[in-house]
């Protein structure tokens, strides 16, 4: 028998979990119709490698074809589960001055998944930003997100910041600390104002203007791109700060948010720890 035709069940068998996991990805499919799918075409191997008990070569292929799919299967069986995440809410979170007198603050914005039929009121609607529905692309990347950082192949954002924070600073504060070893602590964008904070608290250098600052960074100081900028802006804005520093990846992003909300602030978007540094000695010269 050809090699080419032992590779079939195989190759088919890739083919038909693209096509699955395609029509999950689209909403063509809940994660219930992918999971049992992937549980059917796994079952459809093993009934194969009976079938073809007497041929050796093709047995040994769709032996290897169901047990393909059989990891297929355990890796999405989760994807269920998600289907009860039906939004995002994304909501206002007052922005945090984490070593006082520094005028550096840190933006954030809060997040909370809803399952079917669950609300989440407002004393406030004011503090509501967006309704996110969950698709199913969002919910897969959150799952291989949460499975990689299971298995140790990709780092957990907040152990991501805590590490890029502590290496390029050195040594940190009490305040850095505390921050940075809370329960809640969520994502990686807190980076840049952290280290600002301390270098300015160090250098015991004047501020006097309050900065939202939002901006995750590598142990090396380079500022990374962030999410829900839009967000941030907004949380800037409502909390009296007239300057805003960003990553220069998200400027394009933050300006448009300015616009659209009529917003009197200046936003300035950086590639480094130094640059921002210098935004921050700009504004405060005598002739700005």
């Amino acid at each position: 028998m050809e090699k080419t035709s032992i590779l079939k069940p195989f190759l088919g068998a890739i083919f038909i979990y693209l096509t699955f996991l395609y029509l999950y990805l689209f909403d063509h499919l809940t994660g219930m119709d992918f999971a049992l799918l992937l549980l059917l075409l796994t079952v459809t191997n093993i009934v194969f490698i009976f079938v073809t008990f007497k041929l050796k070569a093709l047995r040994r292929a769709f032996l290897f074809s169901a047990l393909l799919t059989f990891i297929l299967f355990n890796y999405e069986f989760s994807t269920f589960i998600l289907d009860e995440t039906e939004s995002i809410v994304l909501f206002y979170q007052p922005s945090e001055e984490v070593v006082p007198n520094t005028g550096v603050y840190v933006l954030g914005v809060g997040s909370a998944e809803l399952g079917k039929g669950a609300t989440l009121h407002f004393y406030n609607e004011a503090d509501r930003f967006e309704n996110i529905t969950a698709t199913n692309n969002i919910r897969y990347r959150s799952k291989n997100d949460g499975i990689f950082e299971l298995l140790n192949l990709k780092e957990n954002s907040v152990e991501d910041m805590r590490d890029s924070v502590q290496h390029y600073l050195s040594d940190t504060n009490s305040e850095i600390n505390e921050f940075l070893n809370r329960e809640d602590l969520d994502g990686n964008s807190a980076g840049l104002a952290l280290v600002l904070s301390s270098i300015l608290h160090e250098k015991k250098e004047t501020n006097n203007l309050g900065i939202g600052v939002t901006g995750a960074i590598n142990k090396r100081g380079k500022v990374r791109e962030i999410g829900h900028v839009k967000e941030k802006i907004q949380t800037a804005a409502r909390d009296g700060h007239t300057h805003v520093i960003v990553p220069h990846g998200n400027l394009k992003e933050a300006l448009k948010a300015k616009k659209d909300f009529n917003l009197g602030i200046e936003i300035v978007g950086v590639n480094s720890v130094e640059e921002a540094l210098g935004v921050i000695e700009s504004w405060n010269s005598p002739s700005n």
